[in-house]
């Protein structure tokens, strides 16, 4: 529950889905939120997660993260924090993580996120704990 003082989470999951070979994760950018990240933002979670600019990333502008994580859309930051926390948990590093995002009604904030997984339990908790974290990093 939010008061006046409080602003809400600015990322709502709606729906977690786990498939046989990924997780679909929709979600929504509350009214009131950029939709999209900040050189600031980037910055505090490369502390925090110095190998996120080094993930491959399919994008217009380069061949990582990198080239967009300071100016992309928080669904697209989100599902890089998801491979991220999983690949630091996996105990295999040969282990490769994949996802893709995309609105799906950028209008409202409505977006979809798609990871693949070596263990559902571990995916469901790198949403769980991606979500806490961005949030968090939103408010700050």
């Amino acid at each position: 529950m939010t008061d006046a003082t409080t602003k809400p989470p600015a990322l709502n999951v709606s729906r977690l889905t786990v498939k046989a070979d990924r997780m679909v994760c929709e979600l929504t950018v509350a009214p009131g939120h950029a939709p999209t990240t900040s050189p600031q933002l980037a910055e505090r979670l490369c502390l925090r997660f110095p190998n996120l600019p080094a993930h491959t990333c399919i994008n217009p502008e380069g061949d990582s993260f990198a080239s967009v994580m300071a100016h992309t859309s928080l669904p697209h930051l989100l599902e890089h924090l998801v491979i991220e926390l999983q690949a630091q948990t996996s105990g295999d590093s040969s282990t490769t993580f994949v996802g893709t995002s995309e609105w799906t009604d950028e209008k409202t904030g409505r977006a979809r996120i798609e990871v693949n997984f070596a263990d559902d339990l571990s995916a469901l908790r790198a949403f769980r704990d991606a979500v806490e974290i961005l949030n968090a990093a939103l408010l700050e």
